[in-house]
């Protein structure tokens, strides 16, 4: 696999992410939002595309219109927090004040997914959120949520782009690594 352009949102966890991610960091670009949306040809030449967590809102951050110009080249994304809420903006969920989950974890339970194969069942996830996606609909779909209904897991129906709104990079998120990789293995088969 190609290398891989990391959208990087001014949040303090980015880096650890991008530690977590299976491939060697030398192979990883980093740059800004701003950077992205200015110059589009760094979409064109990633493999993977990965937009990461951040302090705002998708809308703000003005990573929604990046989304959907990478998914109009067919580009594997994977979104993180924020990066998760813009994926589902980009095609048409809500975005909704929860109630802050701030360095809490939770249970999410994961369906069959396409980007996530191996990940059935519950999972501890790490939250740093208080904004989520609401009203998940095709062409995407759930594939993790809690108990109480919140979204934490969404993949495309049939490009290689899923979100997690969870950290996967904290160590309170076991399989948070294998769940990455899981994504990249899946992303570079539909490659």
């Amino acid at each position: 696999m190609g290398g891989v352009l990391f959208v990087e949102n001014e949040d303090s966890f980015s880096w650890n992410l991008i530690d977590s991610l299976p491939v060697a960091r030398s192979r990883v670009r980093v740059v800004s939002a701003r950077a992205a949306r200015r110059d589009l040809s760094l979409l064109e030449r990633a493999a993977v595309i990965v937009v990461g967590p951040g302090p705002r809102d998708p809308v703000r951050a003005g990573l929604v219109g990046l989304v959907r110009r990478a998914a109009a080249r067919r580009k594997p994304i994977l979104g993180v927090c924020l990066g998760h809420q813009a994926l589902g903006l980009a095609f048409g969920a809500r975005l909704e004040r929860s109630a802050p989950a701030h360095g809490e974890t939770a249970r999410a339970v994961f369906r069959r997914s396409r980007m996530f194969p191996g990940m059935r069942g519950g999972a501890t996830v790490m939250r740093y959120h208080s904004l989520s996606l609401r009203c998940v609909r095709a062409p995407l779909r759930e594939v993790a949520a809690l108990a109480d209904g919140t979204v934490m897991a969404v993949e495309h129906e049939f490009l290689p782009m899923a979100g997690v709104q969870f950290h996967p990079d904290s160590f309170a998120t076991p399989r948070g690594r294998e769940l990455v990789a899981a994504f990249f293995r899946a992303a570079a088969e539909a490659s």
